[in-house]
């Protein structure tokens, strides 16, 4: 009992000791200070509170989480024990908090913080300028209240050259840090900008996103928007970027979604898209909340926020076990990200506090691995891409060769078969062979077409049949009829063109034929496409015919199978002022 009280006595002796920051130029104030936590505070300049609440500190580091108007009072007493007066400055080591205010017992007050921010320098720190004259002891009180932020700091009495060189140290690691990530994302923009790959656009997003969250909170938002803005800019903007810090935490979240969305291909595993919906949609409800509502939301924001990094942590390890590609890099990466966004979180909370309450940049690293390991991959991504791209290319060129060479063959094969009918057919063998030739001839024109292009897949319907049209009439030279064709931004693919070919072949040649006495006359053809269905309409003006005589000879009967079999469609037939086939297939 008697050792209790003696440490006791001691602890209160060294938390009301007066500190003499005259013996050196950095000394911690903290764990020599008494500290008080005001419940219901607000930003207004108020009365120090009595001495008797004040409770003794012993660390040098304080960390009391996300907080709703509650402030911390810390108390602590200076003295200068030398003969010159000492010029000390208290540093507040926090860019990010709402409000630091400063008493000491003259009566003076001194405001900081982003709310009272009124200069922009190099130190983007808060820091209060003291003076103590030879002998002289002085009582201050810190008042520190933040709601846009988690309030945790040291302080220090600290000479000018140790806080220049402790501002130059920490904004020379942030600036090689946020070049690094700077680097990405031109990297990233310019191969979005030759690719037009949405999944790099949406990585600068997130790059862009996560670069500026940091430097709002590092406070070195402010050195990279002074050139562009006014003073009084700086000083609206301050107030409107403290207000707004929750909801670049909800901005982070969604650019986090989106980008994993497109860089592991979500959408191909439908439950897990919608969840990512949800979650969406889930960031867009706390926003509005925080707009609302605003008190006390940030903390539930930052519990939001840990629910989705650890959802996309359990999504990297579903897609290891699936042996999806990249996976691997991308829970390697996530589980540093991860680690280094909790350690900080925690730091915040004050849950996990380092030797000495010391930041070791744990987030901001965490953050360039992640990005240096997603571009990597990315880059892997590009490569295989062009791969394929000259894969593809070849594969194009070698198709319109092959395209060429069967055009070849099938004229070889129309040549040979002439030569060695022709000669013992007799009339009516040769004009079967002169229908033969043609349609073999319009299956030519669609590998003739199709090796002239750069489209190995499909071909504009309006080509193909003008090209088909000349060869067919080449076969009437004495005729004058009009052929009319209407098919204006159709397209077809290969499989639809070989049929609608031989069933315009056959039908066109049969109006030349037999349609027109007089060898005079017109022929429109009119292919259109709408609403998932081609219609392809042949009609004449010339005599037209009875469908229950000629609906069984063998043009008629091969252009039924063609659509019924091949095209899967329907076939229409009129007789109005000539005949009228109607087409339908989709």
């Amino acid at each position: 009992m008697q050792k209790l009280f003696v440490w006791c006595l001691w602890v209160l002796s060294l938390s009301a000791a007066s500190i003499d920051i005259g013996q050196s130029d950095n000394v911690s104030l903290l764990e020599h200070a008494e500290i008080y936590l005001e419940k219901g505070a607000n930003f207004e300049v108020s009365d120090v509170p009595p001495q008797e609440v004040f409770q003794p500190y012993m660390s040098s580091f304080i960390s009391q989480g996300y907080l709703a108007d509650e402030a911390v009072w810390v108390r602590f007493n200076l003295k200068n024990e030398s003969a010159v007066t000492v010029k000390r400055f208290l540093h507040v080591n926090n860019s990010m908090l709402d409000s630091v205010v400063l008493y000491d017992s003259n009566g003076n007050v001194f405001k900081s913080g982003i709310l009272y921010r009124t200069v922009f320098s190099d130190i983007f720190d808060y820091y209060f300028s003291v003076e103590l004259k030879p002998l002289e002891e002085r009582t201050f009180y810190l008042k520190v209240l933040s709601n846009s932020c988690a309030t945790y700091f040291h302080v220090h009495s600290e000479s000018e050259a140790v806080l220049w060189q402790k501002t130059l140290k920490r904004e020379l690691i942030l600036t090689l840090l946020f070049s690094v990530m700077g680097t990405l994302i031109v990297y990233n923009t310019f191969i979005f900008l030759f690719t037009k790959e949405r999944v790099y656009l949406t990585y600068v997003f997130y790059l862009c996103v996560v670069v500026y969250n940091n430097l709002t909170y590092t406070g070195m938002s402010f050195f990279v928007m002074e050139p562009f803005l006014s003073h009084q800019e700086m000083l609206a903007w301050a107030h409107i970027d403290a207000y707004l810090g929750p909801l670049f935490t909800i901005a982070v979240s969604v650019a986090i979604i989106v980008f994993i969305q497109d860089f592991m291909r979500i959408k191909r595993y439908p439950k897990l898209y919608r969840s990512f919906q949800w979650l969406l949609l889930g960031s867009a409800g706390f926003s509005l909340l925080y707009l609302v509502i605003n008190e006390g939301m940030f903390e539930w924001i930052m519990y939001y926020m840990c629910f989705i990094l650890l959802y996309i942590l359990a999504i990297a390890v579903y897609l290891v076990y699936k042996q999806e590609e990249n996976s691997v890099y991308f829970l390697v990466s996530w589980g540093v990200n991860i680690t280094g966004t909790f350690l900080f979180l925690l730091y915040n909370m004050g849950v996990y506090i380092p030797h000495n309450g010391e930041y070791w940049y744990f987030y901001e690293l965490s953050m360039v691995f992640e990005g240096l390991v997603f571009s990597i991959v990315l880059s892997k991504r590009l490569n295989r891409t062009k791969a394929l791209a000259s894969a593809l290319d070849t594969e194009r060129i070698l198709i319109r060769e092959l395209h060429h060479r069967v055009k070849n063959n099938l004229q070889f094969i129309v040549s040979l078969y002439r030569l060695k009918l022709r000669p013992s057919l007799d009339a009516i063998g040769k004009a079967k062979l002169v229908e033969a030739e043609s349609n073999v001839r319009s299956i030519g024109k669609i590998h003739e077409i199709l090796h002239a292009h750069q489209n190995i897949s499909e071909l504009a319907a309006s080509v193909y049949i003008n090209d088909l049209i000349k060869e067919i009439k080449r076969g009437y030279p004495q005729s004058n009829i009009t052929v009319v064709i209407e098919a204006d931004e159709v397209v077809l693919s290969i499989d639809h063109a070989i049929y609608c070919g031989l069933i315009i072949n056959e039908l066109v040649t049969n109006a030349l034929k037999y349609a027109f006495d007089a060898h005079e006359g017109e022929i429109i053809l009119h292919l259109t496409y709408a609403q998932k269905t081609y219609s392809l309409e042949i009609y004449d003006n010339g005599k037209g015919f009875e469908w229950g005589e000629k609906r069984d000879s063998f043009g008629i009967s091969l252009v039924k199978r063609l659509i019924h079999d091949e095209l899967k469609g329907t076939l229409h037939y009129e007789q109005t002022h000539g005949s009228h086939y109607t087409i339908r297939w989709r």
